[in-house]
């Protein structure tokens, strides 16, 4: 009703009647659906002991990344079924140098950034002495 409001005040070209309806209105639908979710996810935990509403595992990738795997339902078992085998959970062995690159390319960006920080909050202390650290964060 209000999106219906809002374009026909667009089409006369008048200002919406008061367009903060539209934030709260918005505010207390997401605040509906997280209840709706945790509710859901109350109800799934206490009927399944599962967190999620679709099972899975964490699993390796042939790139040597760890991702979350969605068990799904087939009608065959898995060690018959030819699409599911071809899918593969292993890393090769000539992966592991560039799984061991990655993880040292995203370990030197994390000691960037927080001498970054550091670097910023002596900047500040430099700058105003008479403040506290806390104040600073």
């Amino acid at each position: 009703m209000l999106l219906t409001l809002e374009q026909e005040a667009k089409r006369q070209r008048l200002p919406m009647p008061s367009p903060e309806r539209l934030d709260k209105v918005s505010e207390s639908m997401d605040a509906l659906d997280k209840v709706i979710q945790e509710r859901d996810d109350a109800l799934r935990l206490l009927q399944t002991g599962q967190e999620r509403p679709r099972p899975g595992a964490w699993r390796k990738d042939i790139f040597g990344r760890i991702i979350w795997h969605k068990y799904k339902q087939w009608p065959i078992p898995w060690y018959l079924n030819k699409r599911y085998n071809r899918k593969k959970f292993y890393v090769m062995p000539y992966v592991e140098q560039f799984v061991r690159l990655r993880l040292e390319k995203y370990l030197r960006g994390e000691a960037k950034k927080k001498n970054l920080q550091k670097k910023k909050q002596k900047i500040l202390q430099r700058k105003f002495p008479q403040m506290s650290a806390e104040a600073q964060n």
